[in-house]
């Protein structure tokens, strides 16, 4: 029994077998996902050193001249003989011995022959530079290769060629330099001149240079456009200068479309323009040449007023919108700024600061001179800057020492009950002091309503309703009338100058108020001397009424006393609907678009009470 393991048997001295190999038990797979190696790139080789590189190329090229010395040796040829005619070949791919026998007889022909007709005249000169050897014989080569090289890039002055070569040192670069200064004068001169640029001569026979010309001078985006552009400039009935046909060009390549943009018709003076000496205005598609532009501009801000300056073919936009007319007049003060002269554009500030000044509510006018200003005073009695009399603040009347110390209600009753003058004239006076207020500038008018109700005001150039100040329209976006109206109220005098007289006097006494028929005491004629405005042939001048007085109208005629009893109407704020007849009634809703019991009067009616 063997106790330790051994290879010889203890017992019988016997080696013992190999064990058999045991069976090798293979792994489980690994869970776990092998990822490839990414590729390593190869490193670059480092840069060459510059002093190895030099070096190497001595090398290689040393190794080149002892191969050809060799070669020469082999067929008679001297290392002297070799290195010659590798400096005179250059680059040539003839090799020395080759070009020894086959262009080493031409040159010598042409040297011998330049040296005969050269400068050298003495034989003792000759016999020098010939015997000056292979050094001056190569120099020689190379200023005649030089020369040729001159020559082949167009100068074929030979003799200017040596010149500016000796000049030079012998370097090419300089001498072509000497030899392109003459040539570049001119354009150095036009480069430097004072003098403008000449016109291009699209008649010019050169077509190619005119496109070339065109491409550099307007920098045309392709050499079709400039094409397309000599082409259109070279029809027989255009009537296009080159700067617009360039600028459209420079746009569209679009032929047709250029054509049409080249051709545009002024609504004005009807000439035709290209679209970039047109104008337009931002509040409508209207298009107008420059010259009818600043023209109606011009007249409008020399002679109209502020609000005037709309468009002279559509006269848009609406002037009674505040909202569009502040839009408006920011755009336009851009464009003013561009094609009026300074003295016009500064009239036109002015003319637009006085329209701000107007919309403060503090700005009074005075009713002694018209003259407008800024008062931030608390106190009634207010005197004006430029006449230095005194009115009312409140309700714009010549200030009177009675004013004092009562509101304007009661200096009013005060002055009918007890003002000798007041109550000589009557309704007339009353009418002149209860006249025409405009809503947009507070500017008063001593006149009757009873002219046209379609009341312009002078200073703003408001477009009202004299009876309830309402804004007349041409064209609005929720109503279907199409010409210049306004939305008057059923009490405005629009509607109630139809009613007879009695009738309003009816309306009146169903509310209990009185009103006057007596004849004052300063008409005592048969005609009415009531100041309106009137329109006459395009003018709105102011004269007196002139209509026959009726009796029991208190010396007014028939209109001016509807005008009376309207204005007791209105002043009570008293429905008319009640005395309405049934066709009436009917009117009335079919223009509210309402049917309904009652339709209140409202509070809103912009009537100064």
């Amino acid at each position: 029994l063997n106790y330790s393991p051994a290879t010889v048997c203890e017992m019988c001295d016997l080696a013992r077998p190999e064990p058999a190999p045991l069976p090798v038990k293979l792994r489980p797979p690994s869970p776990v996902r092998r990822v490839p190696a990414l590729p390593i790139k190869p490193k670059e080789p480092a840069p060459e050193d510059l002093d190895s590189w030099r070096q190497r190329l001595m090398k290689e090229e040393g190794l080149k001249l002892i191969q050809l010395i060799r070669d020469g040796e082999k067929k008679g040829v001297s290392p002297e003989e070799v290195y010659t005619s590798m400096r005179v070949a250059g680059d040539s791919s003839i090799l020395p011995c080759k070009w020894l026998k086959t262009e080493l007889p031409l040159l010598l022909d042409q040297i011998r022959i330049l040296v005969a007709t050269s400068s050298l005249k003495s034989v003792s000169d000759k016999t020098s530079f010939l015997s000056g050897g292979a050094t001056r014989l190569l120099l020689f080569l190379t200023l005649l290769f030089q020369v040729k090289e001159l020559c082949a890039l167009g100068f074929s002055d030979e003799a200017r060629c040596h010149d500016v070569l000796r000049q030079s040192g012998g370097e090419v670069r300089g001498a072509l330099a000497l030899l392109q200064r003459p040539l570049l004068e001119p354009f150095h001169n036009r480069i430097w001149s004072d003098k403008p640029e000449p016109p291009v001569d699209i008649h010019h026979p050169d077509k190619q240079r005119i496109c070339r010309r065109l491409l550099a001078v307007y920098d045309l985006p392709s050499w079709g456009r400039c094409e397309l552009a000599l082409s259109l400039l070279l029809e027989h009935s255009a009537p296009y200068s080159l700067e617009d046909v360039v600028q459209a060009v420079r746009e569209s390549h679009d032929r047709e479309f250029i054509k049409r943009v080249l051709a545009k018709e002024c609504p004005i003076c009807l000439s035709v323009f290209p679209h970039s000496k047109m104008q337009s205005l931002t509040s409508c598609q209207c298009s107008v040449c420059c010259g009818c532009f600043q023209q109606h501009f011009t007249i409008a801000v020399r002679d109209k007023h502020i609000r005037d300056m709309v468009c002279p073919v559509c006269w848009e936009p609406n002037i009674n919108d505040p909202e569009h007319l502040n839009s408006y007049f920011s755009t336009l003060d851009i464009q003013l700024r561009e094609c009026l002269e300074p003295e016009v554009y500064e009239l036109f500030h002015k003319k637009l600061t006085e329209q701000a000044l107007i919309k403060d509510p503090k700005f009074l006018w005075c009713c002694h001179c018209s003259y407008g200003f800024i008062y931030d005073g608390d106190q009634l009695k207010v005197s004006c800057f430029q006449c230095r009399n005194s009115f009312c603040a409140q309700c714009k009347k010549p200030w009177e020492s009675q004013h004092a110390g009562l509101s304007c209600e009661q200096y009013q009753s005060w002055k009918r009950e007890n003002d000798p003058e007041y109550q000589r004239q009557g309704l007339a006076g009353y009418l002149r002091d209860n006249g025409i207020t405009c809503p947009n500038c507070r500017f008063q008018y001593a006149l009757s309503k009873g002219g046209c109700m379609h009341f312009c005001c002078s200073q703003c150039r408001y477009q009202f309703c004299s009876g309830c100040n309402n804004p007349f329209h041409t064209v609005m976006d929720e109503c279907s009338v199409s010409g210049l109206h306004a939305h008057h109220p059923r009490d405005c005098l629009f509607y109630l100058r139809d009613w007879e007289p009695s009738r309003l006097q009816a309306l009146l006494q169903v509310h209990t108020y009185t009103h006057t028929q007596s004849t004052p005491q300063y008409n005592t004629g048969d005609w009415n001397l009531v100041i309106e405005q009137k329109d006459e042939g395009g003018q709105q001048p102011d004269s007196a009424c002139g209509a026959q007085t009726q009796p029991g109208h208190a010396g007014l005629c028939e209109k001016h006393y509807r005008e009376y009893l309207v204005s007791l109407i209105n002043s009570h704020s008293i429905d008319p609907a009640p005395l309405y007849s049934s066709n009436e009634l009917l009117l009335a809703c079919r223009r509210y678009k309402k049917l309904m019991d009652e339709v209140p009067l409202g509070d809103k009616v912009p009537r100064k009470k």
